[in-house]
């Protein structure tokens, strides 16, 4: 569909974009066609994509794969665009949340999947982590979405805007900004631009770690109080059954300096971290 056309089938149905779903539509064609050569696809690709919206991505990345399911939540939008979407016979248009799309399912039927989605930024970090749950099944994912929270993903250890979510993302994938989206090329407008982000899943994860789990309670946990010595929030009575003295030997034996603070620390020291605590356990 053109812009014309949607224009035309929103004044029909007396659509208006629906603020609480976040839905700032993609118009223009120089960023689409950006996107779609940004897309490993090919004749063999099993693509889905999160929020079809009416179809300006849909059918451009449908001419350029075997398979695209198109996961739209708004039923409104579902009702408008199914008779459209049903003249293209490797379209799949599912009415779902993509927080409840089984992907498992999705790659028992059609193979690897290639994840794209213009993602609103309320549901960002959730969606992100839809994915990693079900990393085995993606190939890659290729995200639309609010450049500071893309900024947030890509951060390196030592910069202000490393965090949790910087070290969630890259423990399971590496996350690539690759092009700049201004905001006038969404309708409604946002406030901010966006930004095409790559995420390429890692076979393995980052860096080894014993236990996943703590490694991530403990770097939650430093960064819960970003701006004090690392040592400080690890010590709070009620998070480990150590006091100060013992989280200061084990850091020492980390060869972590105490003083630092969460966001000094790389990967790897907090996966090192994670194990010499786990033996005191």
């Amino acid at each position: 569909m053109n812009f014309n056309d949607i224009r035309q089938l929103w004044k029909e149905h007396g659509f208006r974009p629906d603020k609480r779903l976040g839905q700032n539509f993609l118009f223009d064609n120089n960023i689409r066609d950006n996107i779609i050569r940004a897309l490993p696809l090919g004749p063999e690709s099993a693509v889905v994509e999160i929020g079809a919206g009416f179809g300006v991505m849909t059918f451009a990345i449908a001419e350029n794969c075997r398979k695209l399911v198109a996961v739209e939540k708004d039923g409104r939008i579902c009702g408008m665009v199914r008779p459209i979407f049903a003249g293209k016979g490797n379209i799949e248009l599912v009415h779902a949340d993509f927080l409840e799309f089984d992907l498992g399912e999705a790659c028992r039927k059609e193979g690897p999947l290639v994840v794209f989605g213009n993602i609103p930024y309320y549901i960002s970090t959730p969606i992100i982590e839809r994915i990693m749950n079900s990393k085995e099944c993606v190939s890659s994912a290729h995200l639309v979405m609010q450049e500071e929270l893309a900024d947030r993903i890509v951060s390196p250890p030592g910069s202000k805007k490393y965090g949790s979510l910087s070290c969630y993302v890259q423990f399971y994938t590496r996350p690539r900004k690759l092009f700049k989206i201004k905001r006038n090329c969404f309708y409604p407008r946002p406030q901010v631009d966006s930004c095409m982000l790559r995420l390429e899943i890692l076979g393995e994860p980052s860096v080894e770690v014993k236990d996943k789990e703590l490694m991530f309670r403990i770097i939650r946990k430093a960064f819960s109080q970003r701006r004090k010595k690392v040592i400080n929030p690890l010590s709070d009575k009620g998070f480990m059954p150590f006091d100060k003295r013992k989280w200061l030997e084990i850091l020492n034996e980390c060869g972590i300096d105490p003083s630092s603070r969460a966001e000094k620390l790389s990967l790897s020291d907090y996966a090192r971290l994670a194990d010499t605590t786990s033996q005191y356990l």
